[in-house]
C-alpha cells in the first residue's frame, strides 16, 4: 500500500490573472512528513506562488488547473481551523504578518481567534519562549524591533500555533549573515526536535542545502529538478544561467572536476587532503582618493519615542561623490534608520543632515527626492498603482511629460519587467518587486543612491 503524502501537488498550472504567461506550469511534488525541502530558483520562478497554493488562505487569484492535497484530502476540503493550526506559512516581509502591538500580543493573537482558553495560550507561548530563546523581546513594542527580530516573532507567531507543515518564503531576506545562520539553524531544530515538515523557498543556498532532505530547483514556473541535494547541484552546474545559485563551497569543487562534490566547511577541509597544493594570491587593499563630500550628517542622535533607547548616538558620517559607500552591522544597529535620515525621510532628534552643504529639509522636496534616490528593503512602500506599468509610467509622465511613454518602455524592458506589465506590484516576487522599486527611483536619475539591503529577495 501507497503511503500517502503529507501534502502533493499533482499537474498544478496556474496563470496570474490579467496575465497572459503562466507562473506554474504541470508542477507535481510531494512532500512527505518530516522532510526539508528547499525550493530554489531565479525571482520569478514561481517559488513564491508555489507556496501559497500549499495553504488554501493564500491561493492567488487567477485561473489554476490541477489539484492540491494535505494528508490524503483535497485542500479546499480541508477545515478552515485544520488549516489554520496545521499549514503555517511565514513571508518574505515580516512587515506584512504582524498586527499587533507588543511580541506577546502577536504570539497571543491566533491562539486567541482559535478560542483557546487564557491558561493554554499562557502555557503555549512560555515553552516556545523557552525553546526559541528569546524571553527578552517578549513584552517589547514591535515598532521597535529589526526586521530580523521581526522576522523571529513570525515564526514564533506560527509555531505557537503548533503546525505539522511550515512553509517559508525567503525567511532570511531580511537578516544579517549571522542572523540568518542561527535561523537557518533554529529550523534544523525545528525539524529535527519537533518533526515540523518544512518547504522553504531560498534561492542563496549556501547555508539551507546542507539542511535539506530534498533540492526542488525552479526555472519559468517548472519544477526542472528534483532529488539529493547533491544530485541536483551536480545537475545546476551542467546548465550555465544555474551556476550563480550554486553555493560557494561545492562550486568551488565542480571547477576543479571533482565528482563527490562537498557542502560544509567540514567536509570541504577533508576533500582538501586530495590536493597536493593550492596557491593564493597575496591582495593588497588600495588607497582610495578623498573625493567631494555630497552628503554629510553631523552629529545625529535619533530615538523613535522620547523615552526610548537611542538607535542613532552623535552619528557622524560624509558621503563622497562617486564612491560606493557600505553600511555594515548586525540588525537592529540603526542601518536603516541612518539611511531614511540622509534620504530625508525623518528628521534627525540632534545634528544636522547637510546635501551639497545646505540643510537638507530646507531643500524644496521635489528636488530632493529627484537628487536622492531611496530604496527601501519594503519594496512594497513604494508603490501606489495596480499594475507594474503604472508604477513605472506615471513616474515617467510626472518627470518627462509626453516622453514618459516612451522611457516608461525602455526601462521596464532594462530591468527584464516587460513581461509583467499588467501584474499586480505585490503578485511580484520578492525580487521583481525590488527590481520595480529600483526602476522607478532611477527614473529621476538621481546624483546619489540609497540603498536599503536591496539584494533581499534576489
Amino acid at each position: 500500500m501507497d503511503m500517502v503524502a503529507h501534502a502533493e501537488i499533482k499537474n498544478l498550472s496556474f496563470i496570474y490573472a490579467d496575465e497572459n504567461e503562466y507562473a506554474l506550469q504541470h508542477i507535481f511534488l510531494s512532500v512527505q512528513k518530516g522532510e526539508f525541502i528547499v525550493l530554489a530558483g531565479g525571482s520569478g520562478s514561481g517559488k513564491t506562488t508555489l507556496l501559497k497554493h500549499f495553504k488554501k488562505e493564500l491561493l492567488p487569484i487567477g485561473t489554476r488547473s490541477g489539484h492540491t492535497y494535505y494528508d490524503g484530502a483535497l485542500l479546499e476540503d480541508v477545515p478552515d481551523l485544520l488549516s489554520a493550526q496545521e499549514i503555517g506559512m511565514v513571508f518574505q516581509n515580516p512587515e506584512n504578518q504582524l498586527v499587533m502591538d507588543t511580541v506577546i500580543q502577536e504570539l497571543a493573537f491566533s491562539l486567541e481567534n482559535i478560542g483557546l482558553p487564557s491558561h493554554i495560550i499562557q502555557q503555549r507561548i512560555a515553552e516556545l519562549i523557552s525553546f526559541l530563546g528569546f524571553q527578552d523581546l517578549l513584552h517589547q513594542s514591535v515598532h521597535t524591533l529589526s526586521g530580523g527580530q521581526k522576522q523571529l516573532v513570525n515564526l514564533a507567531a506560527v509555531l505557537v500555533m503548533q503546525p505539522k507543515l511550515l512553509l517559508l518564503d525567503e525567511p532570511t531576506a531580511q537578516l544579517d549573515p549571522i542572523a540568518a545562520k542561527e535561523f537557518l539553524g533554529l529550523l534544523k531544530r525545528i525539524n529535527e526536535e519537533l518533526g515540523i515538515t518544512i518547504v522553504l523557498s531560498e534561492h542563496r543556498l549556501d547555508e539551507v542545502i546542507p539542511l535539506a532532505t530534498r533540492v526542488v530547483c525552479m526555472d519559468n514556473g517548472r519544477i526542472i529538478y528534483d532529488g539529493t541535494s547533491k544530485s541536483v547541484i551536480a545537475n545546476m552546474w551542467e546548465v550555465e544561467k544555474f551556476r550563480p545559485f550554486i553555493p560557494q563551497i561545492p562550486r568551488l569543487f565542480l571547477e576543479w572536476n571533482v565528482k563527490e562534490i562537498p557542502f560544509t566547511v567540514r567536509e570541504a577541509q577533508m576533500k582538501m587532503n586530495d590536493f597536493s597544493a593550492i596557491s593564493y594570491r597575496n591582495g593588497q587593499v588600495e588607497q582610495c582618493e578623498r573625493q567631494e563630500v555630497i552628503l554629510s550628517a553631523e552629529h545625529i542622535s535619533f530615538q523613535y519615542e522620547k523615552n526610548s533607547p537611542l538607535i542613532l548616538r552623535d552619528l557622524t558620517v560624509n558621503i563622497e561623490k562617486g564612491k560606493w559607500t557600505a553600511l555594515v552591522g548586525k540588525n537592529g544597529t540603526g542601518k536603516s534608520t541612518l539611511l531614511t535620515i540622509l534620504a530625508g525621510l525623518q528628521k534627525a532628534r540632534r545634528g544636522k543632515v547637510k546635501w551639497n552643504g545646505k540643510v537638507i529639509h530646507k531643500i524644496d522636496s521635489k528636488e530632493r527626492f529627484k537628487s536622492i534616490g531611496y530604496v527601501s528593503q519594503h519594496p512594497y512602500y513604494h508603490f501606489t498603482f495596480d499594475t507594474v506599468w503604472d508604477e513605472v509610467y506615471e513616474r515617467a509622465r510626472e518627470l518627462y511629460g509626453e516622453e514618459g511613454k516612451v522611457i516608461a518602455e525602455e526601462m521596464l524592458k532594462k530591468f527584464w519587467l516587460d513581461s509583467l506589465k499588467e501584474r499586480h506590484p505585490h503578485d511580484c516576487s520578492g525580487g521583481e518587486q525590488q527590481l520595480l522599486a529600483l526602476c522607478t527611483t532611477l527614473l529621476s536619475k538621481p546624483t546619489l543612491l540609497l540603498l536599503d539591503e536591496p539584494t533581499k529577495g534576489n
